[in-house]
């Protein structure tokens, strides 16, 4: 006989103690604990970050989150999924907003740890278009490549020697594809 697991609500997974340094997602009720990443991951996270909110900061053009942002995006049973970098549009995130914002980000990073097989990085960011967000750069520490994914199109991948732009989302907005990864060629 299998027993379901018991089912928690994102207020409830808001509220759980996180004293023991463990992050979780929450997919359609289910608790799944995050796997610690690594060196070589954070700092990729944090160049991705920076680099995008140097961008949109003095524009005004909405606001960058990292360090694995929850985004609501079931209810009943919930989903909270994290990405690595999220960046969403002005005025998206309604005043007062506590907790998990009830939306997907515009733009979803997620960068590849070692834990990660390439069909799971891309099954994760057909996730996130499916619902609803606009543009998803899977990031690979060890190929230095960002991976370009948006509704309705052939993902793009592009190597160290490439620029990645923002398209439609993020216009104006390019940065060759080795800043994303470090600081100097």
């Amino acid at each position: 006989m299998t027993t379901k697991p018991k089912l928690i609500t994102a207020d409830e997974l808001l509220a759980m103690p996180r004293g023991d340094g463990r992050k979780y997602e929450l997919i359609r009720g289910v608790l799944v604990e995050k796997v610690t990443t690594g060196d070589s991951h954070a700092l990729v996270v944090v160049m991705i970050a920076t680099i995008l909110n140097l961008f949109v900061g003095p524009r005004n053009l909405g606001g960058v989150r990292a360090g694995e942002p929850g985004y609501l995006l079931e209810v009943g049973p919930d989903t909270v999924r994290a990405p690595d970098v999220a960046w969403i549009a002005p005025g998206r995130v309604p005043a007062g907003t506590r907790g998990y914002p009830n939306l997907a980000p515009d733009l979803a990073v997620e960068v590849k740890s070692p834990s990660n097989s390439h069909p799971e990085t891309r099954r994760k960011a057909e996730m996130w278009l499916s619902f609803g967000t606009r543009q998803v750069w899977v990031a690979d520490p060890d190929t230095t490549t960002i991976t370009v994914y948006r509704p309705g199109v052939d993902p793009v991948e592009l190597g160290e020697d490439d620029t990645i732009d923002g398209g439609e989302l993020l216009p104006d907005f390019t940065a060759p594809v080795w800043s994303l990864f470090r600081w100097q060629r």
